[in-house]
């Protein structure tokens, strides 16, 4: 895999941490982020790794490459945090 891709992954899953971690209803801290300054900084991760997807791969691979892992990420965030809420219960 490319250099471009795998930063753009990372980047892509930490624009949806900053969106999640901004929600009233985020389960992995005690008290949410702010919420503009964490959405603004998650909607520039998300532009930045839409962009080295592009640089990565053809354009019509890499929208739906972004695509993919923002629904992925989003799913799996939420029940990260359900995870780790029973882990610090028990």
């Amino acid at each position: 895999m490319k250099a471009p891709v795998l930063l753009a992954w990372g980047l892509t899953w930490a624009g949806c941490a900053c969106l999640y971690l901004s929600s009233p209803h985020q389960r992995w801290r005690a008290t949410p982020w702010p919420a503009r300054p964490a959405r603004a900084a998650g909607a520039a991760l998300l532009l930045l790794g839409l962009l080295l997807f592009g640089r990565g791969m053809h354009a019509t691979a890499a929208t739906f490459s972004f695509v993919t892992c923002v629904m992925l990420t989003c799913t799996l965030l939420p029940y990260l945090g359900v995870l780790l809420s029973l882990r610090r219960a028990t």
